[in-house]
Order: structure tokens, then sequence, then C-alpha cells
């Protein structure tokens, strides 16, 4: 029996088998979205506090708001075109009403987390460069947007566009990526740990509560899984020791899933690199899933067998190299090794190794989709 999108991937989630395995991406580029629907569409990146590439100066003086929901429309005619299996939003696309970004030069500006951003045209990207919290007096005096005042039309929107045919995932943050953005590095948290603790105890419990609330709010809203986004990890280890995490961050981690859970959402870790030597830990504290399980970092075939019975597992066709540069050929030879590695018996989604950046070429996208599809069913796996 063919199962609708949200049955199928909720199935997966659940560790369940469904008809065929689900089919995910993280974030698709808005490049992608205009190849897609061959509509040019208003910059502004999802990540990166929300971007700002392509603007024109008249633009700049609407209502950031407005602009990303006219594009998360645009989104989710794409995902539906292409036939994915969910559709997203993110906290990184929620502002204060009538917000515009704080721009300390034209190519330059600040978020409402006092994170700061670059803008670079010629390629269509915003990237992290810096963060205004350089000392405690800076903490004293800094406002933290209020999660009541943001605006949460675009979830609205996207609950309504999902109806019950596909499931929505809420991807939000906690308590240990927005800390080192907002004071300007990991290497000034790191500092801060050791040498000014209360310091970077108040700085962490802000960004905690604050997004916990966020959380909360999204929930309410009526999404159907929240992925935690921080990035925890690199290639080699973890950012912090696993002794940092649980005295510093794990609390309020702990805190957003048992929330997730006792609101009946199911709860997926979102983090690049190498998660082994806290993995035990976060299954411990109850995370339901796991995203992206990185190529290279981590091995899909081990955190299948050690983990599969335990969480769901999300990933991991290669963002870095395959989707980017590779033929037709690689791409679906990398899909059949995710679905070999990770699909038998159930709790598994194709997805990304991290996103679907815009060097990933858009036509690797529909080719992982297509033979996702045909080598993903069940009924050919068993």
């Amino acid at each position: 029996m063919t199962m609708t999108h949200k049955e199928r991937y909720l199935a997966a989630v659940r560790l369940e088998r469904p008809d065929i395995v689900p089919i995910d991406t993280s974030f698709m580029d808005l490049i992608h979205v205009e190849k897609i629907m061959g509509e040019k569409i208003i910059g502004s990146g999802g990540g990166g506090g929300g971007g700002a590439w392509a603007l024109k100066q008249e633009d700049l003086q609407k209502d950031l708001n407005e602009i990303m929901m006219e594009n998360q429309k645009h989104e989710l005619e794409a995902i539906k075109k292409i036939d994915l299996d969910a559709f997203a939003v993110s906290d990184y696309w929620l502002f204060p009403k009538g917000y515009k970004h704080n721009f300390i030069r034209n190519d330059t500006y600040t978020d409402h987390w006092g994170k700061v951003y670059r803008v670079r045209l010629d390629v269509k990207t915003t990237y992290w460069i810096d963060g205004i919290i350089k000392t405690p007096e800076d903490l004293d005096n800094f406002v933290p947007p209020d999660p009541n005042e943001l605006c949460y039309d675009l979830i609205d929107l996207t609950i309504k566009e999902a109806q019950q045919e596909y499931p929505v995932l809420g991807w939000g943050h906690c308590a240990n990526l927005f800390p080192y953005l907002m004071r300007g590095g990991i290497d000034k948290l790191t500092y801060d740990i050791y040498r000014n603790p209360n310091f970077a105890r108040k700085l962490i419990k802000i960004v905690a509560d604050t997004n916990f609330e966020i959380a909360k709010n999204m929930i309410d809203r009526g999404i159907d899984l929240f992925v935690e986004s921080d990035d925890i990890a690199d290639t080699k280890s973890t950012l912090f020791s696993p002794k940092i995490f649980k005295e510093f961050f794990f609390p309020y981690l702990k805190r957003l899933i048992d929330e997730c859970h006792r609101r009946g959402i199911p709860f997926m870790k979102h983090s690049d690199g190498n998660l082994y030597p806290i993995l035990d830990d976060l299954i411990s504290m109850g995370v339901d899933g796991l995203h992206p399980i990185e190529p290279g970092a981590m091995n899909l075939v081990d955190v299948k067998r050690r983990y599969g019975d335990k969480i769901f597992l999300r990933g991991n066709v290669d963002c870095m190299h395959i989707l980017p540069y590779g033929s037709e050929a690689e791409v679906r030879k990398e899909v059949r090794r995710c679905i070999d590695e990770a699909a038998e018996g159930g709790g598994f989604i194709l997805s990304d190794s991290n996103s679907m950046h815009s060097n990933v070429k858009t036509k690797n996208i529909l080719v992982m989709i297509d033979e996702g599809r045909k080598y993903g069913r069940y009924q050919n796996l068993s």
C-alpha cells in the first residue's frame, strides 16, 4: 500500500519499515529553488540568521518576515514538485515583526542575536564573521529576542500547506551554537568556560532559556518533529570534552528533549562531525534520531548496527564531494550505499550529509531523489 509522505516519514521515525525509504533534504538553497521552479526569488538565505544575499536596496526596507514568507512558499512548491517527503521550518527564519537587518556597512550586518554576518552578492551567500558580546558588560546590556514577539506566520503557513500529507520538521537551537557565535568564536567561549565560568554560564543560560521558549512556541503551532541543530563537533571529535558538555550544556538539552516528549514530539539531534565521544550520552538523554552521521567522521554501518534499534537515522549522501562534483552514476552509487548500510528493518531517512548548499548541483538533487525512489522500495530490499 502506498503511504502518504507523512505516514512514510513518521513510520521511519518510529523505527518502522514504510513502503519506501523516505527522502528529505536539509535546507535546500534558494538557488536550487529558482532552478526547480523557474522563478526569480528575492534573496535571503535560510541560514545565518536569515541571510541577505541578492537583496536590492528597496528590498532592504521590507519586513524580513515578508521576504521569508514568500521564499517559503516557493520552497514548499519546489518540495512538492521534486517529490520530497517533508516540509521544514527553522528558527533562523523567525524575526520580530517589522524586523530589518542592522547593516553596519553595506555588506555586513548584525542580527537580533548579536551575531555578525557578511554578505557575498557575487556568490549569493552569507557567512558568520563575529559576535557583539566582547565583555561581561556587553552581556549585561544585551537584550535577547523575545520569543513571544517573534512572527510565527511562516510556521502557520507551512502547517496549513502540509495538511495531513506532509510532516513538518521544526529546526531549532538549544545552548551550544549561539553562545560562541555571539562571543566571536569557539576559542573565546572555551576560554570563558575555563577562566570566567560564571560569565560563560550566564551567556549559555540566556541563549538556552530563549531558545527553549521559541521551541515551545514552534511546538504549539503544530510541528511534527523537533530538530535541535547546534553543531557540536568537527571531523576529529566534539568541540568540548564530555565533562564540559555534561556540566555546561547537557542539562539544557535534556530539558528540551523532555519537553518535546512531554508534548508527544519526537526529537532529532543534528550535528556535523564526530559525535562518538558523546553518542551514548545523547541516546541516554532520549534523542530519537540522528543527522547526518557525517561521512569520513562517523560510519553509517557502525551507527546502524550499534544504535539502529534505539534511534532513527537520517543521512548521509555526501554533500562535500559527491553532490557538488559527482557524476550521475556516482550520485546513484552513493544513494545505494546509504540505503544498503542503514535501511534494513526501517528507521532510516535518506538525506544529505549536511545541506543542499549552493555548490551542490541541482541536477544531482534530482538524481538522488530518483535513485532513492527506485532503489529504496522495501519490497526490493527484503
